[in-house]
């Protein structure tokens, strides 16, 4: 038995493509950049390039709303699969997303305000205020 469960955070280099299967199912690819600390005795970052494949709503929803330079949370699995191309066989391994999180929008933009997650409490009582807890 295995668990096969990827998460990512990276940046994506391209605006993703969404195309339709001859069956009309949508389907939109995009690529992560991801890094990764330097190796000992090295001193620059290593940087994958992950190609990310997503189905259906998801497919649609990043195609509408991931761009270019976003930072993004990818949940999924690894697949592999393989085709032929020029008559030599090719291998693809890919991160088949199941979640797509935007962390933030394109690098260096600045960050767009976070709705508020409450409403405000102003008739609520004040911490310590012990004469209003009805226990």
């Amino acid at each position: 038995m295995g668990i096969n469960h990827i998460t990512l955070v990276g940046n994506v280099v391209r605006n993703p493509e969404m195309r339709m299967t001859p069956n009309g199912i949508p389907t939109t690819q995009f690529t992560v950049a991801v890094k990764r600390p330097p190796r000992e005795g090295s001193t620059y970052d290593v940087t994958d390039f992950i190609k990310v494949v997503t189905w259906r709503n998801l497919a649609e929803t990043v195609n509408s709303t991931i761009k270019k330079d976003h930072v993004v949370s990818v949940e999924g699995a690894l697949r592999t699969r393989s085709y032929e191309q020029d008559g030599q066989r090719k291998k693809v391994v890919e991160v088949e997303a199941q979640h797509v999180h935007t962390i933030s929008g394109p690098v260096g933009a600045p960050a767009q305000a976070e709705p508020e997650a409450f409403p405000d409490f102003e008739d609520a009582p004040a911490f310590g205020d012990t004469d209003e807890i009805p226990f």
